[in-house]
């Protein structure tokens, strides 16, 4: 009777562990992954990827200066919409080419953070802009024109019909998408 007392129990432990492990809820997971992520090291660079891609963020002037006329690098329209749209980059960037959505997420986060402490204003123009809702709809469509981004730049600027400002925003898209980019294969996470 021992004998099969010690099986009863043996393979009530063996199922109690299969359940346990299908108990596990989303945080306790994400928690596990973070873990996995710190102990890597990916979680360091993400902190370091985000505050650097912030950095960068307060570089639009420059941005502006080698890519536009003066009558655009010097419009804070033009400047305050170009950090929107360059926001929407790293978003963009972070998503699809970190290796997990733990150090995207993680990366992400440091950037909105980094960016409020810098410039409250700039923080609150990024998250209330309908024109990100744009990009947003422009990364979705399969079927985008080549000039969506930058038609969503101007109109964000109210200035739609000005055709030099839709190619600024197309140009501004691929320099700082590039810039990103770089920026995040130099973060060197570990897949």
């Amino acid at each position: 009777m021992n004998d099969q007392n010690k099986l009863f129990e043996d393979s009530d432990i063996k199922i109690a562990g299969v359940v346990n492990e299908k108990a596990l809820d989303d945080g306790e997971l994400a928690a596990m992954e973070f873990n996995e992520q710190k102990q890597n090291g990916n979680i360091e660079k993400a902190y370091t990827l985000g505050k650097r891609l912030s950095e960068l963020l307060f570089t639009t002037d420059d941005i502006l200066a080698a890519h536009c006329c003066k009558k655009y690098a010097a419009n804070e329209i033009v400047k305050s919409n170009a950090q929107v749209l360059f926001a929407f980059i790293v978003d963009k960037v972070l998503e699809h080419g970190c290796p997990n959505s733990v150090t995207a997420q993680t990366a992400l986060n440091y950037f909105h953070e980094q960016v409020r402490e810098k410039s409250p204003e700039s923080y609150q123009t990024i998250v209330e802009s309908g024109a990100f809702s744009l990009y947003l709809l422009c990364s979705r469509d399969e079927k985008m024109s080549q000039s969506c981004i930058g038609n969503a730049f101007a109109d964000g600027c109210d200035m739609e019909q000005d055709a030099a400002v839709v190619r600024l925003g197309d140009d501004l898209y691929n320099t700082y998408f590039h810039i990103c980019s770089k920026e995040l294969q130099n973060a060197k996470f570990i897949k």
